[in-house]
């Protein structure tokens, strides 16, 4: 009976983990001070056509870090704000995957192309099922305060 128990447990435990989402994980973090816009997409609008297909992430988002990113992002500025593609954000990316096989395959395909096009280049975190991505303009202590953060918010 106490085996049971603990598998089904077990069971529950795993399906929580997978339910966290992009979103969730950068939620948890503590860096809303600089984020001027946060877009979460979906498989229709995935900038990569790959949210949710086989052996890809299944949930992806993007902000912009006032610090780094040229754009107004004040409350006079809302209607250009909304109007502005998630993609041209300047800033960071968290993708969420179902297993460790799918993220580190996408880990190993982005490095390759960062390594062969160093004006690519780009900090990258991996942990539990996510995978974050920096801009290359943020500075290393900047990052380091995301990977921080990031390290803290995936359990």
């Amino acid at each position: 009976m106490n085996k049971i128990v603990l598998i089904t447990l077990g069971l529950i435990l795993n399906t929580s983990v997978l339910a966290k989402s992009a979103e969730d994980i950068f939620l948890d973090m503590s860096v809303a001070d600089n984020v001027g816009a946060l877009y979460a997409f979906n498989e229709d609008d995935d900038p990569n056509k790959q949210l949710g297909r086989p052996n890809q992430y299944v949930s992806k988002i993007s902000w912009a870090d006032e610090r780094i990113d040229p754009h107004d992002f004040s409350e006079e500025n809302e209607e250009e704000i909304n109007d502005l593609d998630p993609t041209e954000y300047k800033g960071g990316t968290i993708e969420g995957f179902k297993n460790v096989a799918d993220l580190n395959r996408r880990y190993t395909y982005i490095k390759n192309i960062t390594l062969n096009a160093p004006m690519l280049n780009q900090y990258m975190y991996k942990k539990g099922l996510f995978l974050m991505r920096l801009d290359k303009d943020f500075t290393p202590s900047q990052a380091k305060r995301y990977e921080k953060e990031f390290n803290l918010a995936v359990k």
